[in-house]
């Protein structure tokens, strides 16, 4: 753990992460960002070696992340400008998924989305968005950000539309709300904004967060979707791998552990009235709102953190192939204590998985719809 007394290493600390901001503003191109972004890992790996802890790492990777990203998008607007002109009004690009909650590892794909308020007519300000969306997104895969296979970026014209286009179609899924639709209205539980005015984000965040807790029969519905998550583990203590394919024999920590983890904590606090987008201020939010326990508060804060540990590190072993955004790991590689930890904390998300199953039902009923 990091000496938070130890004056000279807190200097140092800040040195290192102004050092990575610096030069990603100072760069001229997206090649500059890409070189940058491929020399990520030596600067973890020195973070982790001088026994950083797992949040201190995360906490000084996402800030970098978040200025890269603000750069390519930067170099987007600034290229679509100049060939189209700048729009009146103000927009939003924003994140979602692991980087709104500042949960990215080394190695990440895109997850965005655009809202805006152009002054514009409606055939102009459409050419804009789409054209600034598709630069940025392309700007950001050149920086070393690959596509989302989901296509859930800004590019996409279901991720990129005005503040009354978005409450329009958020609106849409109240009475119906799928299971798609149900995914689609928790993905945007997660934002963060990173390029033009936030404001724009935090109105559509309020404004959407006060409507979801109006209509309790989604929220009901969102509690048995998360709760429902197979976690691939059985009674007598034996964790499934993959049965077949390139990943035959290893384990997913992003689908069998850290999603389902992320996802409980997240629909538990949309149903507490908690409005942090990242999941450990969710956590300690909700142990204030007596939701958790202190005990149970330090189990997920533990759990958490060694799913984070164990994604990071891995991310960092991925250099060397061609796999960077996977997250098949082999169990017998991790050792006696962390695969009991990690047994450990598939029973806590099953606990979890529960607890916000009966929470989703308690708040349906305490609404009297």
């Amino acid at each position: 753990m990091l000496n938070l007394f130890d004056e000279s290493k807190g200097k140092q600390d800040a040195l290192e992460i102004l050092s990575v901001k610096e030069r990603v503003q100072k760069a001229a191109t997206l090649e500059e960002l890409r070189r940058i972004h491929e020399k990520f890992i030596s600067w973890i790996q020195a973070l982790q070696d001088s026994q950083h802890s797992t949040g201190e790492v995360y906490a000084q990777l996402n800030e970098a992340h978040d200025v890269m990203a603000r750069k390519a998008v930067s170099f987007a607007y600034d290229h679509v400008i100049q060939e189209i002109g700048e729009p009146e009004g103000n927009l939003c690009f924003f994140s979602m998924g692991s980087s709104a909650r500042q949960e990215q590892t080394i190695w990440t794909d895109q997850d965005n989305g655009l809202i805006h308020d152009f002054g514009l007519d409606q055939e102009k300000a459409e050419r804009f968005a789409r054209e600034f969306s598709e630069a940025s997104v392309h700007y950001l895969s050149e920086a070393g950000y690959p596509l989302c296979p989901g296509n859930v970026m800004a590019s996409n014209p279901r991720w990129r539309h005005s503040e009354s286009e978005w409450k329009t179609q958020l609106a849409a899924y109240w009475n119906e709300a799928s299971e798609y639709d149900l995914k689609y209205l928790m993905m945007l539980l997660d934002t963060r904004p990173i390029f033009g005015n936030p404001g724009l984000l935090y109105q559509l965040r309020a404004w959407y967060l006060h409507e979801l807790r109006q209509h309790p029969k989604v929220l009901m519905k969102m509690s048995s979707l998360a709760g429902s998550h197979d976690i691939p583990i059985n009674f007598a203590g034996m964790i499934f791998t993959e049965r077949w394919g390139k990943f035959a024999g290893r384990f997913d920590v992003k689908q069998g552990v850290f999603a389902p983890f992320t996802n409980a904590v997240k629909v538990l606090a949309v149903i507490s009235n908690v409005e942090e987008s990242s999941t450990r201020e969710r956590l300690i939010v909700l142990e204030g709102r007596g939701e958790l326990s202190r005990v149970q508060l330090e189990d997920c804060l533990l759990a958490y953190d060694f799913l984070l540990h164990l994604r990071l590190c891995h991310s960092v072993k991925a250099r060397d192939n061609d796999d960077k955004l996977d997250y098949h790991i082999q169990l017998n590689r991790l050792g006696t204590k962390r695969v009991h930890q990690l047994k450990d904390t598939m029973r806590l998300i099953k606990w979890l998985q529960k607890k916000i199953k009966k929470r989703g039902i308690q708040f349906e009923q305490s609404t009297g719809f």
